[in-house]
């Protein structure tokens, strides 16, 4: 089968090499195509075109949905920042209403899509391990790790308040501005340091040298960063979020959303009790082993060209 495969970045087509009975078109399309793959809603503009032009079935990841933005704000800046989403969404239901299946990354995400009428089948994505394992630990270790889109949603003001007072330093790796978040820090004196747009090979260098990664973020489709980092052995301290509950359960150490106090508080009990970090990696371990490109392509290829 011959499928047109329309993605963001390379990372999401890593799997494509598990998947040995088909070949792809990258992010084009031709009469040849039997199917057109989208791996991701920001791509769903010119996989709708392909599929309009060449009358092609037309089958859609989902990562989320951010339906409910207005949870996140917190005051009337960031209502008016963000109120463009209700209509985004808006489009992205439409859109999706026009595919001939979709599959979303979370039961979270699954039941949101239904919310809107849309059906979908589950699929858990991947870590590359493979990449992780050739990537070597940057001289700097011993720090706090967050990783995420410089984002409202992913609250990298909460970190960099909640480690005021636990000596140890925040690495804030992200994508976009850091600007005001930069700021931020400077104004608390607190000790954090910087990385905006980095190569994913310093990423995760960053990553294995950590003590602990944080994701006090308040809405996620599935979340890829804790599962990298547990499986480098790097211990997570997670805001307490339904589609972290959903994947990880009781395995990992949550705070209370949006509370600094609480963060604070249950970081400066991880840092200190190596036998609980080892523990939190240890149990996460058959988990991580459900989430390899070999086993995401063949969940993948079951659901969308049913082998």
């Amino acid at each position: 089968m011959l499928i047109s495969h329309f993605y963001p970045n390379p990372f999401m087509a890593r799997f494509e090499d598990s998947v040995k009975n088909h070949e792809f078109f990258h992010n084009q399309c031709t009469g040849d195509a039997d199917l057109i793959y989208c791996g991701s809603v920001s791509q769903l503009n010119k996989a709708l075109v392909a599929k309009e032009t060449y009358k092609k079935p037309i089958i859609c990841w989902v990562w989320d949905l951010p339906h409910c933005w207005r949870e996140w704000t917190r005051n009337d800046n960031e209502v008016r920042e963000h109120a463009h989403r209700t209509a985004d969404v808006n489009r992205k239901v439409a859109q999706l209403k026009k595919c001939d299946k979709v599959i979303s990354a979370s039961k979270y995400t699954q039941r949101t899509l239904r919310e809107f009428g849309i059906e979908s089948e589950q699929i858990y994505f991947y870590i590359d391990t493979e990449e992780i394992d050739s990537i070597p630990v940057l001289p700097q270790n011993g720090h706090i790790i967050q990783i995420s889109r410089f984002a409202l949603n992913k609250r990298f003001d909460i970190s960099i308040r909640a480690i005021k007072g636990l000596d140890r330093k925040l690495v804030c790796v992200g994508h976009k501005g850091s600007g005001k978040y930069e700021a931020l820090a400077t104004s608390l004196g607190a000790d954090v340091e910087f990385y905006c747009n980095v190569r994913r090979d310093v990423t995760i260098g960053l990553l294995k040298g950590a003590e602990v990664l944080v994701s006090p973020s308040v809405f996620e489709g599935w979340g890829i960063t804790p599962i990298e980092a547990l499986y480098c052995g790097v211990p997570v301290l997670l805001n307490d979020l339904e589609v972290f509950r959903e994947v990880y359960g009781d395995a990992v150490p949550y705070h209370k959303p949006d509370d600094v106090d609480d963060m604070r508080e249950k970081l400066r009990y991880l840092l200190t009790d190596k036998e609980l970090q080892g523990k939190i990696v240890e149990s996460c371990q058959p988990l991580i082993s459900e989430f390899t490109i070999a086993k995401f392509a063949h969940r993948w290829e079951e659901a969308v060209v049913g082998r």
